[in-house]
């Protein structure tokens, strides 16, 4: 029996989550690297818990003040964070005791010093067992999902309430994981059984000849030998559409101008993901050149095309806001995957709906048209730029869409994906021709 409290880990991330303000993936996957050595289930826990508790922040608080005295705004952190933990497993843990979510949640205060507080924790979390016991009532759909408000207005006001409330709820749970066979050396039949021998499930998407979709919680990608081979990449069903559309129309570019070297320029490139795609299925028709503006960043994308075994990546930093004249008309075809509010990544990233505030979607959209003018100028005439964000608001899709438009571009496809109305992350894309 492990020696190790998993709760008190999962603790020490949220509080430290909440403290710093920061980025909460970046710490939990520090605790996981930290705490290797655990049983995988232990592992598992702590991960589900933190994520759970950081996702359903709003709806905790709620739940905590139907039957708290002293309202979580004024309550010492690390009472409200332990106290929300409870909750989180109570309410939406349905494998873990009342018993443990309680006991362990008093056993926490001890730990931290707070014995005095104990008989609090204790009481609020079995008066929420009462409360749960008969039914909890939310006041509206924001508050049941923890989606701000400010943002399911934005959804409503965008896409129309059915679609909106669609969303707010897959902002919450499990969202499919996606993958892509590296054609260069397989296919999504012979990848599937590869990793059924790994003891993964996982099945062939529809008639595409490269998509996957693992079964929930079956696959830990860095642990697989087939990944690790460079035999399939983790990318999302939206994303890997976007780069199949784009192929199709390079394929007919390649036709019509009687070309066998392309020259792509992926300007926001990191982690990879559309660029070793694009390149797997390029193979000697053409080259990728994958830029982003840091080290640190260019490291993701050189590891990935490692893995792959792609040998038609050239990868340098540069900063796609800035225009180079050196790359004016160079390109036969551009992506421009841009920074965006990432609000079509609610599900898979627990913390975003917190961190992106109004203001930030017109600066972000500001930053996106400079990075916008400068990839239609890199287009050689009638070379095809390929523009996406893995957002939904309006500012930052038909918007843009509108501005490239008037730049004398030529609409080729577009389409707009919805988590939750579609089997997939929230995300937009159109692909375009220089007149």
């Amino acid at each position: 029996m492990s020696t190790v409290n998993t709760r008190q880990i999962a603790l020490d991330v949220l509080m430290q989550y909440e403290k710093e303000g920061t980025m909460f993936r970046p710490l939990l996957n520090a605790a996981l690297d930290k705490y290797a050595y655990l049983d995988g289930r232990d592992r598992a826990f702590i991960k589900s818990l933190s994520e759970g508790v950081v996702e359903r922040l709003i709806t905790l608080d709620y739940i905590a003040d139907r039957v708290s005295k002293t309202p979580t705004a004024k309550m010492k952190p690390v009472i409200r964070m332990i106290i929300r933990m409870g909750i989180y497993q109570l309410v939406f843990m349905e494998h873990v005791p009342d018993s443990a979510a309680v006991n362990e949640a008093v056993k926490l205060t001890r730990l931290k010093h707070i014995d005095g507080l104990k008989g609090v924790v204790n009481g609020v979390l079995r008066a929420v067992v009462r409360l749960r016991d008969q039914g909890i009532e939310y006041p509206d759909i924001e508050t049941e999902y923890s989606c701000p408000k400010w943002i399911a207005d934005k959804l409503r006001a965008d896409h129309g309430k059915e679609k909106a409330e669609a969303v707010i709820r897959a902002g919450v749970g499990s969202v499919p994981l996606y993958l892509r066979a590296n054609g260069q050396i397989t296919d999504a039949d012979k990848a599937a059984e590869e990793l059924f021998s790994e003891g993964v499930k996982a099945v062939k998407c529809d008639d595409t000849p490269y998509v996957l979709r693992a079964e929930e919680g079956s696959l830990v990608p860095g642990q697989s030998e087939s990944f690790i081979k460079g035999h399939y990449s983790v990318q999302d069903l939206s994303s890997q559409a976007a780069v199949y559309e784009l192929w199709e129309q390079i394929k007919v570019y390649i036709n019509d101008k009687n070309m066998v070297n392309i020259n792509v320029i992926d300007m926001c490139a990191a982690p990879g993901g559309k660029s070793c795609a694009l390149a797997e299925l390029l193979g000697e028709k053409g080259k990728v050149r994958s830029y982003d503006i840091s080290e640190e960043k260019l490291s993701r994308i050189r590891d990935n095309a490692e893995r792959t075994g792609l040998s038609n990546i050239d990868i340098a930093t540069g900063d796609a806001a800035l225009r180079n004249d050196e790359l004016l008309e160079s390109a036969d075809a551009v992506i421009a995957d841009l920074p965006c509010s990432g609000l079509g990544d609610m599900g898979r990233k627990v913390d975003i709906k917190y961190r992106v505030k109004p203001d930030d979607v017109s600066a972000l959209c500001e930053l996106q048209r400079r990075i916008l003018d400068n990839a239609a100028d890199y287009l050689k005439p009638d070379g095809i730029l390929l523009f996406s964000v893995c957002t939904v608001t309006k500012e930052e899709t038909s918007d843009q869409s509108d501005y490239l438009a008037s730049k004398g571009l030529h609409k080729i496809e577009e389409r707009l994906f919805l988590q939750g109305v579609d089997p997939c992350d929230g995300f937009y894309f159109s692909i375009w021709r220089r007149g």
